[in-house]
């Protein structure tokens, strides 16, 4: 609950700032998305995230390069399965070892038309998003428990309550 509370609210802040800031919110949310899909967590989560979203738009862009320059029939296709192979390659590597992110960044690429840097902040500001998210949710789990812990009784110590009221 105190996670689903936390990513709520800072995406709600995300998605009314992102604009502001000539941000994509979506590219934001795919980088969001890639932190919580790594399934690790903290810094290490937000590192491979990383690494793998900006090698799949390094991706995404040599793809876009490449079909611009070499002029051979088919050559989008012929150099899409080139790269597709290399970025399943990549992911094999310990830093970047999370294929899916590798794919957000390049199809991300793909669907703001090679507009990568405006991109690449997006991504890594959603990373963070996912971040922070993880962290809030971890603050407000710990408040709780304070809480909780403070305002619980046990069902014997309300029993016990229950039978002085009755004497």
């Amino acid at each position: 609950m105190a996670s689903a509370l936390a990513t709520g609210l800072l995406s709600g802040i995300w998605a009314y700032i992102a604009p502001l800031f000539g941000m994509l919110t979506w590219a934001g949310f795919a980088g969001c998305t890639t932190f919580f899909a790594v399934g690790t967590g903290g810094r290490k989560g937000l590192r491979t995230a990383m690494i793998c979203n900006a090698v799949g738009v390094a991706c995404g862009m040599l793809i876009l390069s490449l079909s611009a320059t070499v002029d051979i029939p088919g050559g989008a296709a012929i150099f899409s399965g080139l790269v597709t192979s290399l970025m399943c390659l990549l992911g094999k590597v310990r830093l970047m070892n999370y294929t899916p992110g590798i794919f957000v960044g390049c199809f991300s690429t793909f669907a703001i038309g090679g507009d990568w840097l405006v991109l690449l902040i997006s991504l890594f500001a959603g990373v963070l998003l996912g971040f922070f998210s993880a962290e809030l949710g971890r603050v407000f789990s710990g408040w709780y428990q304070r809480v909780a812990s403070k305002s619980q009784k046990t069902h014997v110590q309300e029993e016990e309550e229950a039978a002085q009221l009755v004497k």
